[in-house]
């Protein structure tokens, strides 16, 4: 069966397809793939495609080519070549502020689509119902942060970190997720430093609750803009703080 492909190169094509079947786990590590005649069969391509396609997946960690031999899986995750992409990013920036802002714009980026998309998800009662829980959490919450508890202030700042990581962790992208988890420690430990108030706090609180409420009743472009508003107001505090 010849599979159609799209107006990518041809290799781009099969390494893309190919990835997607390691990556499900269709071809486990340790396994051979098909042979390059096949695969040059299989999506009506050249055998030099086939080769440059294997060379794009072996630059990902994801498999390993001997000569003579059929190409090998080599692992059914990214995280190697997600480590070591995020350590390049870390190394080249010569400004922490830039590497921060634009962190914050790829958070920004992968929580929007992930809220966006999440009306389409099949689980999407089981994350509602996740969000809305810790919601509750920070609601209870308050009247100890009104009266200075710092051990409250903590696991307030622990379940807003959950929040977040739960509409995140649905994201549908897997490489810029995993990409933003390798460098979100950077992200989180320069907001630590930012102090809120209480009125902040519980500013910030009610606006989850609006999040939980949007997308409870499906109105998803509400989400939407509510996540970019609440977001924004991180973003200036960050630069506030590094100024």
């Amino acid at each position: 069966m010849i599979m159609p492909l799209s107006t990518e190169t041809k290799s781009t094509q099969i390494a893309s397809k190919l990835e997607e079947l390691i990556l499900n786990k269709t071809y486990v590590a340790g396994e051979p793939l098909p042979s390059q005649q096949e695969l040059a069969l299989q999506f009506s391509a050249s055998s030099r495609s086939v080769r440059e396609a294997f060379k794009h997946l072996e630059a990902k960690g994801l498999v390993q080519i001997s000569q003579g031999k059929r190409a090998v899986v080599k692992s059914n995750n990214l995280d190697q070549f997600v480590e070591s992409l995020s350590a390049s990013l870390i190394s080249n920036h010569t400004s922490d502020k830039k590497l921060l802002l634009d962190l914050m714009q790829v958070r920004t980026t992968v929580e929007v689509s992930a809220t966006r998309e999440l009306s389409r998800s099949g689980q999407r009662n089981l994350l509602v119902r996740a969000i809305d829980h810790l919601t509750t959490k920070m609601e209870q919450l308050l009247p100890r942060l009104q009266a200075g508890d710092q051990e409250a202030l903590l696991q307030w700042n622990s379940l807003d970190f959950e929040f977040h990581k739960t509409l995140i962790d649905s994201n549908e992208n897997v490489i810029l997720t995993a990409i933003y988890e390798n460098l979100s420690p950077l992200l989180y430990a320069s907001m630590e430093q930012i102090t809120n108030t209480f009125v902040e706090l519980e500013k910030s609180t009610r606006e989850h609750r609006y999040m939980v409420e949007a997308l409870e009743n499906g109105q998803t472009d509400l989400a939407v803009a509510l996540t970019l508003v609440h977001l924004s107001a991180i973003r200036g505090k960050l630069e506030s703080k590094m100024t």
